[in-house]
């Protein structure tokens, strides 16, 4: 398994127009659609760090691989025996490539409400996650960067493992969950699942 990471603030106009016009006719309509440039150039980096990744796993020219779409709205690489998954958030996106299911998730540590904490984590991921047994208070929107960056930790695993199995975010207590691989560094979060990725 490989992982890349790209800065969308590093991508040139010319970049740009060639990673776009390599791009299906939804997807460049998708693009389009969006309001703000930022996310134009997140699609657009994601659709050029997929071909990267992929040209290099497969030895192949990025210009000659077709994407399609799974069963369940996963992508895949047309002719091609490669597993990858793409994130992105803020400025970074991320793309990972394996010979088999791979998911990735980034998030830029950032202000949040912590309600959400009480969908997703499971009580022992919650004293991970506050540090003591929470009580209502903990649960309401908050800066600090030490519990921010715990819960997108717990967030961007169960994320990547749904990504890696094609269900989306998953809800499963992180200690049923192997090969879940996660770096931090710049503000950002980011864990992976890899092809073997499993619940015990």
């Amino acid at each position: 398994m490989k992982w890349y990471k790209y800065d969308i603030r590093d991508l040139t106009v010319p970049e740009y127009n060639k990673w776009y016009s390599l791009m299906s006719t939804d997807k460049q309509q998708r693009v389009d659609r969006f309001r703000f440039v930022d996310d134009k150039k997140r699609t657009v980096a994601g659709e050029m760090l997929a071909r990267k990744a992929i040209a290099e796993w497969c030895i192949v020219a990025p210009e000659g691989i077709v994407f399609s779409i799974k069963e369940h709205g996963k992508p895949y690489a047309k002719d091609w025996a490669v597993e990858f998954n793409i994130s992105h958030s803020g400025d970074m996106v991320v793309c990972a490539v394996d010979d088999k299911p791979v998911g990735i998730d980034i998030e830029q540590v950032r202000p949040i409400d912590l309600t959400v904490a009480k969908r997703i984590c499971s009580d022992e991921e919650l004293l991970y996650l506050f540090g003591h047994t929470p009580v209502e208070q903990d649960f309401s929107y908050t800066t600090n960067t030490e519990i921010l960056t715990r819960f997108f930790e717990i967030w961007t695993k169960k994320e990547a493992y749904g990504k890696c199995i094609g269900n989306g975010i998953c809800f499963a207590d992180l200690h049923t969950i192997e090969y879940s691989k996660f770096f931090l560094g710049n503000g950002y979060v980011i864990a992976i699942c890899k092809g073997n990725a499993k619940r015990r």
